[in-house]
Parts: C-alpha cells; structure tokens; sequence
C-alpha cells in the first residue's frame, strides 16, 4: 500500500492549494486538540502509532515520483506528536526526501521540528507552525499535549534565524473563545517581529464530536456556538460553518491586522468559500518553496 499519495481532501472545491502530495509517517495524533477533526474519520485518534515500516515504504514510493515533487507532511497528523520524540522516523524521511530532491511542506505544532534544522536547512523546505492562542491556560484546555504558544514561538524563532522560510496558521479561530482580536493582534505582531511572512487563517469548522469535546471543554461558550453553528450556521461538504457574514467579518478584520503588520509574503484563508487571498499566495505556503 502507497504511504505517499495525491493531496485530495475528499475533492473538496473549497481547498484552493495548488496540487501536491501527502504523506502521515503517524496514525492519528498526541497532542490531542478537542476541536481537531481527525476523529470522525481515523480509529483511535488520539492513540498515536507510527506506520509500520514507513521508512522503507516511503523511499518505495519516493521513487515513483520525480525530482522536485511537492510532499506535505503531515494534514491528518501532526508528524512531530508523540511518539516522534521517541521512535524518530522523520529524520530518515527527510533524508530521504533531501536525497530524493523533493520540496517539503511541514505543519506542525511542535517544537521538536528544531531537531531537524539541520537537516531542513539544506533543503527546499517551509515549515507552517500553528498557533491558536497565546493564552497559555487556554491552550492547555482546548490543546492538551500539544507545546505551549511560547514555545511555538520559539520555533519560529529558530526556524527563521536558521534560514528556513516559516507560514504562521492561526487555526482555528473558534467564534467566543478565540477571536479576539486584540489577542490576535499581538500574536501577529510577535509572528512578524520573529521574522513570519506568511499568515494562514481559518474559523473552527464543526463536526459532532469535535463540536462536543469543545463544549464539554468549554462549556461558558456552548449556548452561543449553538445558535452561530446550528441556529445561523450551514453545512458545507461535511462540516458545519457559522454565517458568512460572521466569517467574513472576523476573517477581514485579521487580513487588516496583517497589512498593518506588512505580512509581506502573503495572506490566506483556509476553505472559506470565498476569497480574501493576496494574489499569488498559498495557505499550504508551497509559494515559499523555492523555484
């Protein structure tokens, strides 16, 4: 069985990225997010285990492919969850993916992606580090193993002074806990001073389970997400959104904040079903890649 494959989610017409493929070296993911969407569709989810002989078959399949290929790694698993820290496969990987001359798209939350710098640094890579809040007591409910913000920061930090271009996701925005926008200004603002010029953004989109794991986690919030999400909201290719006009606002105030900041590498909303891109830019921030 194929470990590497063609980036399709669910042919989903709201994914605008441009076509790639995608590789999960892990099954399912450790840090365990209650809003993450992993579950309604992998077993176990939040019991992470690495692919069994995913080395090999990932050179197996490295080899079908030609020089220069686009890989994302990981948009179903975070490859650098547990048991990474343990079991260690994404060295050899991105070896192989260096030997191979493959362009890399990484996304991760975890700091131990600064393992890899020197690996990274060496090849035509872009790691996207994602950052909901910079509250650290929030993020410990609603992302409970996954580093805190400071340390993601950090990341970024070593990633950009190692030379490896970096995409800021700020995703999801959920509607009442985290969309404040005085929070996500300073987390912009401490994104640019790092040296981010990319910023991917998104709104929460609901599945039951997700949707329940968030409202038990947070339950001051649940009357209002119901009425946003179930009451105004719509269902669009298997998940639920609140209004557009809710998006649109929240999603425009944001690009505002960016261009305050002069984000100079680009702006992007993720399956949004409308467009507040810069032109020429990527959510999977593929354009960083080098040409």
């Amino acid at each position: 069985m194929r470990v590497i494959r063609e980036f399709d989610p669910w042919s989903n017409p709201l994914c605008t990225c441009p076509p790639k493929y995608t590789l999960n070296p892990i099954t399912g993911c450790g840090h365990k997010c209650v809003y993450c969407y992993i579950t309604s569709y992998i077993k176990d989810a939040f019991n992470p285990r690495v692919k069994k002989d995913i080395v090999y078959n990932t050179e197996r399949d490295l080899r079908r492919l030609s020089p220069g290929s686009v890989i994302a790694i990981s948009y179903s698993s975070d490859p650098y969850s547990p048991p990474e820290d343990k079991e260690v496969v994404m060295r050899p990987i991105l070896r192989l993916m260096k030997n191979y001359g493959m362009n890399v798209l990484i996304a991760t939350k975890s700091n131990l992606v600064t393992r890899d710098i020197d690996i990274l640094e060496n090849m035509n890579a872009v790691v996207s580090i994602s950052i909901t809040t910079l509250d650290r007591e929030l993020a410990r409910v609603i992302e409970p193993n996954a580093p805190p913000p400071e340390k993601r920061l950090e990341t970024l930090s070593h990633l950009v002074q190692n030379g490896i271009p970096v995409s800021l996701r700020i995703d999801p925005i959920i509607p009442f806990l985290t969309d404040n926008m005085d929070g996500i200004e300073k987390l912009i603002k401490e994104g640019v001073d790092i040296g981010v010029r990319h910023i991917v953004v998104s709104i929460y989109k609901a599945k039951p389970d997700n949707y329940r794991r968030l409202t038990q986690a947070c339950p001051w919030i649940e009357d209002k997400l119901h009425l946003l999400y179930y009451d105004r909201g719509r269902i669009l290719y298997g998940y639920r959104y609140p209004p557009e006009d809710y998006r649109r606002m929240i999603l425009t105030k944001v690009k505002m904040i960016t261009k305050k900041y002069s984000v100079k590498l680009g702006f992007n909303v993720c399956r949004e079903g409308f467009n507040l891109d810069d032109p020429g830019v990527y959510c999977d921030a593929s354009h960083l890649l080098r040409t």
